[in-house]
């Protein structure tokens, strides 16, 4: 998908902007400089632009400390600012940089020992750290620095290494999936309910997701609206729906 949509667009001036300003701060006083103020700064400047963090269809109170991983990403793989500014980095984005090693980890070619290496950098793994390092992952493809194959070896690598997190990783997945056609909505791939069920269909089948474990519609009008803020003109032109009618998705939360 190589169009870029209005969502792409506005979210990475909001980065590249705000990246700007921190990088003028760091050199005037980094001292003031801290994750919690860049959190505050990220969050604001998201609210006063009408933008919303990657996220499901929860609103988890910790979401815009997830959301660092965008910030992080665009600064080091798409302004190069890693190698400029390494002690903002180490400063700043520790919990990312653990999740970068992860995914390294996980897209070598030899996954021997990669569990014993993973908790030796994370601590624990769970939910919430299976989330963090697949966020990682699906915020370089939204980015446009890996594509959705590595992806894919990174979640088929999770479930490998700690077959235990299956589920969670599946979990993730069906977000994965549900972001994938959200996007494809915003980008203008996906404008009616024909190439939307074309799309949900050649996803199930390069993620490696049961059809009857593909998100929902509601679940993916919920993210086309929160997350990309997709007209609902458009979306009842894609979907079939009854804004009235009570979610039949619960399983489909991240």
């Amino acid at each position: 998908m190589d169009k870029e949509g209005k969502d792409l667009k506005k979210r990475k001036s909001i980065l590249m902007d705000l990246w700007n300003d921190l990088i003028t701060m760091w050199e005037n006083n980094s001292q003031k400089v801290t994750r919690q103020y860049i959190i505050e700064r990220l969050k604001n400047e998201y609210n006063k632009e009408k933008i919303s963090p990657i996220k499901g269809a929860s609103d988890p109170k910790d979401i815009f400390d997830k959301e660092m991983a965008s910030l992080y990403v665009l600064g080091k793989y798409g302004m190069g600012l890693e190698v400029q500014y390494p002690d903002l980095f180490d400063s700043i984005f520790g919990q990312e940089i653990k999740m970068d090693q992860v995914n390294e980890i996980l897209l070598s070619d030899n996954l021997d020992g990669a569990k014993d290496k993973i908790l030796a950098i994370v601590g624990d793994i769970n939910g919430n750290s299976i989330a963090k390092i697949m966020r990682l992952g699906l915020t370089k493809e939204y980015f446009g620095f890996i594509d959705q194959k590595t992806v894919v070896k990174l979640s088929e690598s999770l479930r490998k290494a700690f077959p235990v997190q299956k589920n969670e990783v599946n979990k993730y997945m069906r977000f994965y999936a549900a972001f994938k056609i959200s996007k494809a909505i915003d980008d203008g791939i996906v404008r009616n309910r024909i190439t939307k069920e074309a799309l949900k269909q050649a996803l199930a089948i390069e993620l490696n997701i049961d059809k009857k474990d593909m998100p929902r519609d509601k679940y993916i009008i919920k993210i086309a609206t929160d997350v990309f803020n997709i007209p609902q003109k458009l979306l009842r032109h894609i979907f079939i729906y009854n804004q009235g009618k009570k979610s039949e998705n619960k399983k489909d939360r991240n």
